[in-house]
């Protein structure tokens, strides 16, 4: 009975300790003030639009304020370059800091960030990492700003820049220039393309390329022409072998509807000045002579317009029936456009041999159409008599061609080159693209590097090469879905399985740049002007 007593006691003195200890608050301790502090910002990232860097992260309870801090490395902030201090701004996802000044162009950074209070201890630091992109403040370098030996170079101001390279060779910037954001250039060389890249300091803040133009020539046969001036009559005389006759840009000169019939040994260039504006020229006709050397339009705009631009259009640029061994006939970097029939003919019984005639780098369009069946190719001879030996058609944009490209059907040549061109809405109702018939191109017959688009038939039957023995040669040259020849394929053709609406910007409009990025021909094939 005691022991029970005893235990009973025990029990309740146990109760009683336990009662006092649950009535105890144990979290009555002192406390450390050192961890009484903000939490970090979470969630950090960094927008970037070119050299324009902006902070994204969420805020935490308490913050009043932040610090920023950037330096130019992986996150190891050993050198900072700046420090910021204020309030952030709101957006649609938290809180946001715009870095206040553009940074350097592809340059990798590190921003870090913490909250302040002026009641609680600083957070700790949160960070990121990234890189800026390209800058381009520079203004697009048009033709006007080019001259043979100088360019004008302009950027947006106001921004920092010191100088300039172009194709390595250093250009610094003066304060004066600085402030008005314009440079000019001078030494250059004429015909030279150059790469010009704006810096500040070590930082790229813009690049161009353009190329200087060519010098207008001088000389003991240079003729300078005016625009009152005739242009015909100067053709018509004897001149020594390389003349060459000067067209200023900017001016516009017609030659009477009469053909202009060269003396005997014609071996000229017409060359147009460099420019915003091509000298146009409006003409009916070039007779060749019995012989002649070299006849080379460069750099004009060509029109059959007798008024430049509408009414009625003229017939031919060559519409030869005369007798004639002439070397070459070369058109280079020059818009061809408006004739209703061709632009090089050869008719009648006499015998006529061109060496060579060439297209490099020229626009042409409006030729033959008829929105039919065409009236004569761009290159037109039928007749056993008059060949061309050497034909080549390079880096040129070609459309809106009425009957075809070329038609030498009665007699063969020796080379054609066709070879990184661009053709939009060429072939009319069942003429051929090229046409030698029963004709050998006996050497060198090359489609390289090509794109041909919509064909201009309306009823659906053009047709593609036709040529003795076909000895040619395709290679990396695309069709578009609405390029579909009625029968004589070109063997050898890529197809594109879209029309060229879907791969030009603007084909009606003559702007045949590539907009389909997928194109697996985008960097190799076409006039490199649209590349």
């Amino acid at each position: 009975m005691k022991k029970i007593t005893d235990i009973h006691k025990i029990f309740m003195l146990l109760m009683l300790v336990l009662s006092i200890s649950a009535c105890k608050k144990y979290n009555e301790w002192p406390t450390d003030e050192q961890y009484d502090r903000l939490f970090r910002p979470t969630s950090l990232t960094a927008t970037i639009e070119g050299v324009t860097v902006s902070l994204h992260w969420k805020e935490k309870p308490g913050a009043s304020k932040y610090v920023v801090e950037l330096s130019k490395d992986s996150l190891e902030f050993t050198t900072i370059i700046k420090t910021y201090e204020g309030t952030s701004t709101k957006d649609d996802n938290g809180a946001m800091f715009l870095i206040p000044e553009p940074l350097d162009a592809n340059t990798l950074y590190s921003a870090r960030i913490k909250a302040l209070s002026d009641t609680k201890e600083e957070s700790g630091w949160a960070a990121v990492a990234f890189r800026t992109k390209s800058e381009q403040i520079m203004q697009t370098i048009s033709i006007a700003d080019i001259g043979p030996r100088e360019v004008t170079l302009r950027w947006t101001v106001p921004n920092n820049v010191t100088h300039f390279t172009m194709n390595g060779v250093q250009y610094n910037i003066t304060a004066d220039e600085k402030t008005k954001g314009e440079k000019v250039i001078s030494g250059l060389v004429p015909k030279t393309q150059y790469e010009v890249i704006l810096y500040n300091v070590t930082a790229i803040r813009g690049q161009q390329t353009f190329i200087t133009k060519a010098d207008i020539p001088t000389g003991q046969n240079v003729i300078e022409v005016g625009p009152a001036d005739d242009l015909a009559a100067l053709l018509a005389q004897p001149h020594p072998a390389g003349t060459t006759f000067v067209l200023l840009q900017g001016s516009k000169y017609t030659v009477p509807l009469d053909p202009v019939i060269l003396p005997t040994d014609a071996s000229f260039t017409i060359w147009g000045e460099d420019g915003p504006n091509k000298a146009i020229l409006a003409f009916n006709g070039i007779t060749l002579p019995a012989l002649a050397g070299t006849i080379k339009f460069e750099n004009l705009d060509i029109t059959g317009y007798e008024n430049f631009t509408t009414g009625t259009k003229r017939n031919y640029i060559f519409n030869q029936s005369v007798a004639s061994q002439t070397e070459q006939v070369v058109f280079e970097n020059c818009t061809i456009r408006n004739f209703t029939n061709s632009v090089f003919r050869i008719q009648g019984a006499n015998t006529i041999t061109i060496g060579t005639l060439s297209f490099n780098n020229c626009t042409i369009y409006d030729i033959g159409d008829n929105n039919a069946n065409g009236t004569y190719a761009f290159i037109h001879t039928n007749v056993a008599t008059g060949k061309i030996e050497n034909i080549s058609i390079t880096n040129s944009t070609i459309y809106k061609i009425g009957y075809g490209l070329i038609l030498h059907s009665g007699i063969g040549s020796q080379t054609l080159k066709i070879e990184n061109n661009t053709f939009d809405n060429t072939v009319g109702n069942a003429r051929y693209f090229i046409d030698y018939n029963a004709q050998p191109v006996s050497g060198l017959f090359s489609l390289k590097n090509n794109i041909i688009g919509k064909l201009l038939s309306p009823t659906n039957t053009a047709r593609g090469i036709r040529a003795a023995g076909n000895t040619l040669s395709v290679e990396n040259t695309y069709a578009t879905s609405d390029c579909v020849f009625a029968s004589n394929n070109i063997s050898g053709l890529i197809s594109y399985a879209k029309p060229s609406t879907e791969l030009f910007e603007n084909s009606a409009e003559g702007n045949f740049k590539i907009k389909d990025q997928t194109f697996a021909g985008k960097a190799t094939a076409g006039d490199p002007r649209w590349r």
